[in-house]
């Protein structure tokens, strides 16, 4: 080597070392930033890539949510460092977390700040592959907030479809107007406070005019709801009218409604109140009739009514005298040697020993009857004074897909009845009071059947009505919560959820101050309330954000979306009430049929009574009918009617023998001019089996076919697939499986296809590999 090499040479070194030694104490100078110093200087950052990103034309509003999170759960763990004792107390309140409470209370602000930082450094690397161009974005539309409308099954925004999101529920003392905690980020639906029978005065129904201030001078023009609330009764009725009034009393319906009082309160309330509230955009998202209605009048149940009043039981009478005729008929079914329907008297709550009995169906049915009832006379009272109003109900879907039918909600009743389909729909993950693992563990991510199930249903139902989840438990329920919460399970349970037919959805619950200080209500509550704040979202920076960037891809695709929820539904599971009340069951069994078919691309939906006497048969191919034995003789008639009009149905060989009061039926179904395929081979995969065949020969099967492997005998994968101009199909998938799936695309003709990632503008490959939770927007075309 010459000199003039070897001084090039040893230069070179010697800048390289300088340049590692430079490097080094970089990395030592980084290494020694506390958290909350590395998520301010990337939270800087990150806003400058959004300036940079701006200026060069790019939409921006996921990393500037991103921005605001930061900055907001920065300010939280600031005050929850100052405050370890207080939020110690929270974590003691919940079980799960009591043995480690302290440990968690001091690690709290540091969690924060290290979920902030995930935070930011996804948003940056999303932004910058924006800028350098290897993704393609589409932009997210503004909500205008002040001017939702409804068209049909729709909420609409600025001419789009738009998927609502807040939390319920906010601290209750701050306005709505409060800009930091009603915003684009975390929602911005107003709420007046509620109304309740605490309005009324007196018997002469005067209103309470502090109360209506509220309403009369609202700060905000944000669209939003109003909800009726069933506590307290007045202490004025509850004196004169003495303990019957207060008798029936349920959870959060602390007053009997059978009682005419009670009714002449509602009645002066709504009167005195709805007139002023009619028309407003507090309530262009509806009235919430009651809160978790529920009225469990089976002995043992956590929340079975103590009594009934004498007016449910008279009730009671009239109805078993308009049902059965007369007394010789119920003595008949009952066995019982009554002289006449005065008689009658049952002791509620209802022992058990009833379950399966004339008695038992008797009273579940009435039970169900006068909890509709009621709510109707709410509804119906609400619409007097407000003849465009929209109703719906916080009904729990646990109630649906459970077993037991004492409870007193008619979900198919009430879904016809109000304007808007609304419920609480949860997802979770391992019950925090389970023992051990719970079956549906050993193939899937969480728990999806309660949502699913009932969605279908209720959209089954009232197919063109807009679904508002008023209390979203995805994120967390008294029997569920997880800290560590990862975004992919956020995306994942409101993806699939919306896909199901959700338009709106205010989550459970967002329980800080506009300071980060805990809600006031929350540092003295118990029960429920008072388990709720530790290790909710309001803990969880990265959980929030994703909610919030996942609401933001839907509305940015959502005509798109829209095409999924109203996919027809050519499979219809028959439902029938009268077999739900008297086989526990029943529900078990419709949902093994349902899950097997749940993964095969085709939209699942029921068929009752009612809809199939009330809706367009062709709105679907087959019926399917599988451990079904008591049913009516209005249900059975529908079916056979269904098949003399050409219908097609599939039925099991224990099915439709029994009547409601499980007499034998001499009747069997007859083909008609229709198609019923009788089998005797009752399992699950032989029913699926024979749907897809009738599917495929009425050409009602996907054009695109999914096929997926993940170690496990069951699939994970759903998806769905829907035509998207000339050609081209899109096509969404979901893997609530418990393992990565892999996926392979073709057309339904086997011919190849191309595939593109909706949501970031890149091509893929036909086969490809789907986390667990994982979630896809595609657009799937037939290679020439």
């Amino acid at each position: 080597m010459g000199k003039k090499q070897k001084l090039a040479h040893l230069t070179l070194c010697v800048g390289l070392a300088l340049s590692l030694a430079a490097a080094d104490g970089a990395s030592i100078a980084l290494a020694a930033e506390t958290p909350k110093q590395e998520a301010t200087r990337k939270l800087g950052e990150l806003n400058a890539l959004i300036t940079q990103a701006k200026g060069s034309g790019h939409d921006t509003t996921r990393e500037e949510s991103a921005a605001w999170m930061a900055s907001e759960f920065l300010k939280y763990a600031d005050w929850d460092a100052a405050n370890v004792t207080k939020n110690k107390v929270q974590f003691e309140r919940v079980q799960k977390y009591q043995a480690t409470a302290q440990q968690l209370a001091n690690d709290l602000p540091n969690f924060e700040r290290r979920e902030v930082i995930q935070m930011l450094d996804t948003a940056k690397s999303e932004l910058t592959q924006v800028i350098n161009g290897t993704v393609t974005r589409r932009a997210v539309p503004k909500v205008n907030w002040s001017n939702i409308t409804v068209q049909n099954d729709q909420f609409m925004s600025n001419g789009k479809p738009v998927f609502l999101y807040d939390y319920f529920s906010k601290p209750l003392h701050i306005p709505t107007s409060d800009p930091t905690l009603y915003n684009d980020h975390l929602g911005n639906v107003d709420h007046p406070k509620a109304i309740s029978p605490i309005f009324a005065l007196d018997e002469a129904g005067t209103i309470d005019q502090t109360k209506m201030a509220d309403l009369q001078n609202r700060p905000t023009n944000s669209a939003g709801y109003m909800m009726l609330w069933h506590d307290p009764l007045p202490q004025w009725a509850a004196t004169k009218y003495g303990p019957e009034i207060l008798k029936g009393q349920s959870f959060f319906t602390k007053y009997d409604i059978d009682h005419p009082q009670v009714r002449e309160i509602w009645k002066d309330v709504l009167k005195g109140t709805i007139p002023t509230t009619a028309g407003k955009n507090y309530t262009k998202l509806g009235y919430i009739l009651a809160n978790e209605p529920h009225w469990f009048t089976a002995k043992g149940h956590w929340a079975a009514i103590a009594n009934v009043s004498t007016y449910t039981m008279s009730k009671f009478r009239t109805w078993l005298e308009t049902k059965h005729g007369t007394i010789a008929k119920l003595n008949s079914l009952w066995g019982t040697s009554y002289t006449g329907f005065n008689q009658v008297n049952l002791a509620i709550p209802l022992d058990t020993s009833y379950k399966n009995t004339p008695i038992w169906y008797d009273w579940s049915r009435f039970n169900m009857d006068r909890g509709t009832e009621w709510l109707t006379f709410l509804h119906d009272e609400i619409k007097k004074y407000d003849p465009a109003a929209r109703t719906h109900l916080k009904i729990m879907p646990d109630l649906f897909v459970e077993s037991a039918r004492d409870h007193g909600i008619d979900f198919e009743a009430l879904t016809e009845m109000t304007e808007i389909i609304g419920d609480d729909a949860k997802i979770r993950k391992r019950n925090m009071n389970s023992s051990g693992p719970e079956s549906w563990e050993s193939k899937y991510a969480y728990y999806w059947e309660e949502m699913a199930v009932t969605y279908d249903f209720m959209d089954s139902v009232s197919p063109n009505k807009p679904h508002i989840n008023s209390e979203v438990h995805l994120l967390s329920t008294t029997q569920y919560r997880d800290l560590y919460m990862k975004p992919e399970y956020v995306r994942s349970t409101y993806w699939q959820t919306t896909l199901h037919g959700m338009n709106a959805g205010l989550t459970w619950f967002w329980g800080r101050n506009a300071d980060g200080a805990i809600e006031d209500r929350l540092q003295n509550a118990t029960g429920g309330l008072g388990e709720s704040y530790a290790a909710s979202v309001a803990q969880q920076p990265r959980v929030a954000h994703e909610l919030t960037k996942t609401m933001m891809d839907l509305n940015a695709f959502s005509n798109e979306i829209v095409k999924f929820q109203r996919e027809r539904k050519p499979v219809r599971l028959f439902y029938s009430e009268a077999a739900a009340i008297n086989d526990s069951n029943y529900m078990h069994d419709q949902f093994d049929l349902y899950e097997s078919m749940y993964f095969s691309g085709v939209p699942l939906g029921f068929a009752t009574k009612n809809i199939i006497f009330k809706q367009p048969n062709s709105d679907w191919d087959v019926i399917v009918v599988r451990k079904t034995e008591e049913v009516t003789e209005a249900e059975f008639n529908a079916l056979q009617i269904y098949l003399n009009n050409g219908g097609t149905v599939i039925i099991d060989d224990v099915s439709l023998k029994l009547n409601e009061y499980k007499q034998p039926r001499a009747k069997t179904l007859t083909a008609g001019t229709g198609k019923l395929i009788k089998l005797t081979n009752n399992a699950v995969t032989n029913m699926s089996s024979r749907v897809t065949t009738e599917l495929s020969a009425k050409g009602q099967l996907p054009p695109v076919v999914l096929t997926e492997t993940n170690g496990l005998s069951s699939k994970g994968a759903f998806w769905r697939v829907v035509p998207n101009g000339t050609n081209t199909y899109l096509m969404t998938i979901v893997n609530i499986g418990k393992n990565t799936s892999n996926i392979s695309l073709k057309m339904a003709n086997n011919q190849n296809v191309t595939v593109k990632n909706m949501l970031t503008g890149k091509s893929m490959g036909a086969s490809f590999s789907l986390g667990s939770e994982g979630v896809l927007l595609l657009e799937v075309k037939p290679k020439p």
